[in-house]
């Protein structure tokens, strides 16, 4: 098996006493391609702008 290209454990982001993204798990595997779906307000963005290292994790 590849080594993942994206590996999260349990990612968390609060703002203040809001909790944005909470216990996201995720692996992607080199050549995968994968999306995001949901409602508005529901971390999408936030996740994503975590990921591509432009907003800093609470914890995971």
């Amino acid at each position: 098996m590849n080594e993942a290209v994206i590996s999260v454990d349990g990612l968390v982001k609060r703002y203040g006493e809001v909790e944005a993204v909470r216990g996201i798990d995720l692996e992607v595997q080199p050549g995968e391609i994968f999306g995001f779906l949901g409602p508005n307000g529901a971390g999408k963005s936030t996740t994503i702008s975590i990921l591509c290292t432009l907003v800093r994790l609470t914890s995971g």
